[in-house]
C-alpha cells in the first residue's frame, strides 16, 4: 500500500483516509450526496406536514365559526348553556319545589290576598287624596280670582298698561330748542374726537 502512496505522491494521512474510504466502500462524495438527499427528503416532508397543518387550522377555524353561528341561531350561547346547567341542577330543582310548596300554602295565600287588598286600598286613598287636592286648588284659584284684591289689581294693571300704550304710541314733538341742543352736542363731540 505504501507503494501506492509513493506512486501517487500522497501523504501518509491522506493514504490512511483513502484506505478507510476504500475499505468501507463509501466515498465522501457519495456520503455527502446521501446526506443531501436525506436532508432534502426530510425538508420536503416537513414542508408537506406544515402545509397540511395550516390547511387543517383554516378548516378548523371555519368549523368553529359555523359552530358559533349555529349556537347563536339555536340560542345556545354560554349564558343560555349556564342557565340550562343551573336549571338542571339538584339545588335549583329543590328550590323550585320549595317555592311551589310555599305558593300553595294557606299562609302565602292569605298574605297575598291581604297585600293585594292593602294595595287596592292604598291606590284608592291616593286617588281620592289627589282628587280632593285638585278640587281644593281649583276652588282656591277661583276664590282668589273673584276676590276684591285680585279685581283691584286687575283693574290697576289694565289702566297702567293702557296709559303706557297711549304714551308710547304718540310721536314725540321736537321743539327747535331741543333740535339746536342735539346739534350742539354732535358738534362738540366731533371737535373732541379730532
Amino acid at each position: 500500500m505504501m507503494e501506492a502512496v509513493a506512486n501517487t505522491g500522497a501523504t501518509d494521512s491522506e493514504a490512511v483516509a483513502g484506505d478507510a474510504t476504500y475499505e468501507t466502500g463509501v466515498d465522501e462524495v457519495e456520503l455527502q450526496q446521501s446526506l443531501d438527499a436525506e436532508y432534502k427528503r426530510k425538508k420536503e416532508r416537513l414542508d408537506q406536514l406544515e402545509g397540511e397543518a395550516r390547511e387543517m387550522r383554516i378548516v378548523l377555524a371555519e368549523k368553529d365559526t359555523e359552530i358559533d353561528m349555529l349556537r347563536e341561531e339555536l340560542c345556545l350561547t354560554p349564558v343560555a348553556q349556564l342557565k340550562r346547567t343551573v336549571e338542571n341542577s339538584v339545588i335549583f330543582q329543590k328550590t323550585r319545589e320549595l317555592g311551589d310548596r310555599v305558593k300553595s300554602s294557606e299562609t302565602f295565600t292569605k298574605t297575598s290576598s291581604t297585600l293585594s287588598a292593602a294595595g287596592q286600598a292604598t291606590s284608592e286613598a291616593i286617588g281620592s287624596a289627589a282628587t280632593k287636592t285638585g278640587t281644593a286648588f281649583s276652588n282656591a284659584a277661583t276664590s282668589v280670582k273673584e276676590s276684591q284684591t285680585w279685581q283691584g289689581l286687575g283693574s290697576r294693571w289694565r289702566s297702567a298698561s293702557q296709559s303706557m300704550k297711549e304714551k308710547f304710541s304718540q310721536e314725540p314733538a321736537y321743539s327747535e330748542s331741543s333740535q339746536n341742543h342735539e346739534a350742539e352736542e354732535s358738534q362738540s363731540y366731533a371737535n373732541t374726537s379730532t
